[in-house]
């Protein structure tokens, strides 16, 4: 270990990008900056402990992770019930339900009529369907009798 004495303003540099600097001293109390690139991580000794501790267990609980998933697995699975294999449609005993019709267009939009080929000069055929007649609107009410 390499033992060096500073003063309150006075700093030490470590590698090339570190540098720490003494910026109080105060009975036992010292107080440091650290300058340190943020890709350098600074902990103090008892965070850096915990951190280590922390990451320990995780890494150990990875284990635990899969014998859980396995159980959670088995759980999801009953054992000897094996699902049935799909059977495509218009095959077997007609157990299996008719694919679902098409929807029939909305009521509201027009259906779409396809392109008619159109040479330069000519009419494009019938022209845009004509809109619905208007309804009337409804007037007011009619008067109540008592």
């Amino acid at each position: 270990m390499l033992v060096l004495t500073r003063r309150a303003g006075e700093s030490i540099v470590i590698g090339n990008d570190v540098r720490v600097v003494v910026l109080d001293v105060r009975g036992d109390t010292v107080r440091l900056g650290i300058e340190a690139p943020r890709s350098v991580q600074v902990h103090r000794a008892e965070v850096y402990a915990e951190v280590q501790a922390a990451n320990a267990a995780a890494a150990s609980s990875i284990d635990d992770l899969g014998a859980l998933a396995s159980r959670l697995h088995r759980l999801a699975k009953p054992p000897g019930r094996r699902p049935r294999p799909a059977r495509r449609a218009g095959t077997g005993t007609g157990d299996t339900p008719p694919p679902p019709s098409p929807e029939p267009p909305s009521p509201e939009l027009p259906s779409p009529e396809p392109p008619s080929p159109v040479s330069p000069g000519r009419p494009a055929g019938p022209g845009p369907a004509a809109p619905e007649p208007a309804r009337p609107k409804p007037g007011p009410p009619p008067p109540r009798r008592v």
